[in-house]
């Protein structure tokens, strides 16, 4: 269970040190509202990382203490899960994936660092966008959708050490996982809801969707196997999103919460029979052809459109 007490009750403003580096708390920062909410129990806070004399560069901070669940059990997953996450970083050594830094434990406190990643989320330029009640251009949105592809392709080819495919996929691809950075520079984050071959990797313990349900594919929703077909289909209704302000599952009057309460039989059906509504978005061919080759209900019919987007 996720701990109700905030990550401002640290005692001190360094959460920790290792050899000459501590972490400080940022406390200029106010939580990121998305950052805030803790999925394994884990506190979150932004800070800095810095030596004796100065700081160096911003980062987020995640701290999994022993009083996190009172069931052991339970504590050792939280912990496990993490680890996890920390472990298969290690892999996704990419220019358009936001880095690990490392996972460390202090005085019987996990902590993971990460880096802090700086500009605007793709769920909040759609808003601005409505807001000024003007569509973002054809070619910004297929030059995100080109980056995050090639920031997928690049996890989903991955391989260990040894050469034997890890079989990662994402599995939680919404807006709010997409950042442009100061530069332009697009940034694919958080893979903490990512399935992989990692050994050892902590299996889930019920069969249910993973991540923002407004963007898992048919598959996922139906708590079927997922592969990185899956994660493709994600990445095409957030750039159908994008370019059209529209999304694929018509749920106006459902609440995210009780989105999976409301997947009876009946709409599950209707999942698997919705109508693609890009094309009212008046996108030219090419930019149509990539979203809704993206956007296919059965994996079966899917291309590898990881590569082929980048030329669209």
């Amino acid at each position: 269970m996720a701990t109700s007490r905030q990550p401002w009750s640290v005692p001190e403003v360094i959460l920790f040190s290792r050899g000459d580096l501590s972490y400080e708390v940022d406390l200029s920062r106010p939580l990121v509202e998305d950052l805030a909410q803790s999925r394994l129990g884990e506190m979150t806070v932004p800070a800095w990382e810095r030596t004796a004399k100065k700081r160096m560069r911003e980062v987020i901070v995640r701290s999994l203490p022993p009083t996190s669940s009172d069931d052991p059990e339970t504590l050792e997953r939280m912990r496990a899960r993490l680890r996890e996450e920390a472990h298969l970083a290690t892999y996704l050594q990419h220019p358009r994936i936001a880095r690990i830094l490392g996972p460390y434990e202090i005085q019987g406190v996990l902590y993971i660092v990460s880096d802090r990643v700086e500009g605007t989320s793709v769920n909040t330029l759609i808003t601005y966008s409505q807001m000024r009640e003007r569509f973002l251009s054809q070619a910004f949105c297929l030059y995100v959708g080109a980056e995050v592809a090639g920031a997928l392709h690049y996890a989903h080819t991955c391989k260990d050490k040894n050469g034997a495919p890890l079989g990662i996929v994402h599995r939680d691809l919404n807006p709010a996982r997409i950042f442009l950075g100061p530069e332009g520079e697009v940034m694919l984050t958080d893979f903490a809801r990512a399935r992989s071959l990692l050994p050892g990797r902590v299996a889930s313990t019920l069969p249910r969707p993973h991540g923002d349900i407004f963007y898992c594919s048919p598959e996922a929703l139906l708590c079927e196997e997922t592969d990185p077909r899956s994660d493709l289909f994600s990445l095409g209704l957030v750039l159908l999103e994008l370019a059209s302000w529209r999304h694929l599952y018509s749920t106006a009057t459902v609440r995210p919460d009780d989105l999976e309460e409301a997947l009876t039989e009946k709409v599950k059906g209707k999942v698997l029979d919705a109508a693609i509504t890009a094309m009212e978005a008046d996108l030219p061919d090419h930019a149509d052809d990539c979203i809704l080759r993206a956007a296919t209900f059965t994996p079966q019919d899917v291309d590898e459109i990881t590569e082929p987007l980048g030329v669209c």
